[in-house]
Parts: C-alpha cells; structure tokens; sequence
C-alpha cells in the first residue's frame, strides 16, 4: 500500500500511459518513502462526455486519488502532493493548477493484507 488511482480524460498515447504509470509510482516512493513493492497504480481513461471542470465540458483532465494506511506526516503529504501533481503536469501537459490530488487515509484496522490480516495486526 498505497494505491494510486489515476482518473484522466481521455487523449493519451500508449506511451503516455505507462510514463504517467511509472512515474507516479516513483513519485510515491521518492516523497514518502513507501517500498516500491507496495505501491500499486491504476489509470481510469474517462470516456468522452464524462468530465466536467469548472462548468466546462470536455476539458483535458487529470485526478489522483492515493489510499493508504494512516500516519503519513504532514510533510510527507505535501511532498507527495507536489510530485504526483508535477508528474502530471510534465507526462500530459495539462497544467499543474488543473491537475488534482486526493489523500485517503485509512486505518490500520480498515486495510487489509493478503490472508485477511489487517495492516494493524501485522503491526504497521
């Protein structure tokens, strides 16, 4: 854990995708320390005719959304704030004033691991 969800308008290559992938997942690693083996990615293409920003319709777009378990400073939320709207803005374009991110903290008890166990019973 963390999982990223990437919610972008659609208009990407290919190869956009998996830069926008990778370094969203490096992002994550390098601004909260998260072991790259935890961190998951995935990108949702909106359909035409799905997104509406500000009262316009069809704008380029472009949202994160990370889960994961509580107990991320302050400092660390920042940072990963700064560099997944930064990857945004360098792999797409649009601008990093229109680019969004979303925290999610979860508790220890609320997440699960793989057999069921929660992040708090193994004791992170």
């Amino acid at each position: 854990m963390p999982y990223v969800t990437i919610s972008a308008t659609t208009g990407l290559s290919t190869e956009k995708k998996k830069q926008l992938l990778e370094r969203s997942s490096d992002a994550v690693v390098q601004s909260i320390g998260a072991p790259l083996a935890s961190v998951r990615v995935l990108l949702n293409e909106l359909p035409d005719g799905h997104y509406l920003n500000a009262g316009q319709f069809n704008t380029p777009g472009l949202m994160f959304v990370v889960d994961f378990i509580e107990g991320r400073t302050e400092e660390q939320r920042n940072a990963l704030i700064a560099a997944l709207s930064k990857t945004g803005f360098e792999v797409t374009g649009i601008p990093e004033s229109e680019v969004r991110v979303r925290l999610l903290d979860f508790p220890k008890g609320n997440m699960g691991m793989a057999g069921g166990v929660s992040a708090k019973a193994m004791g992170r």
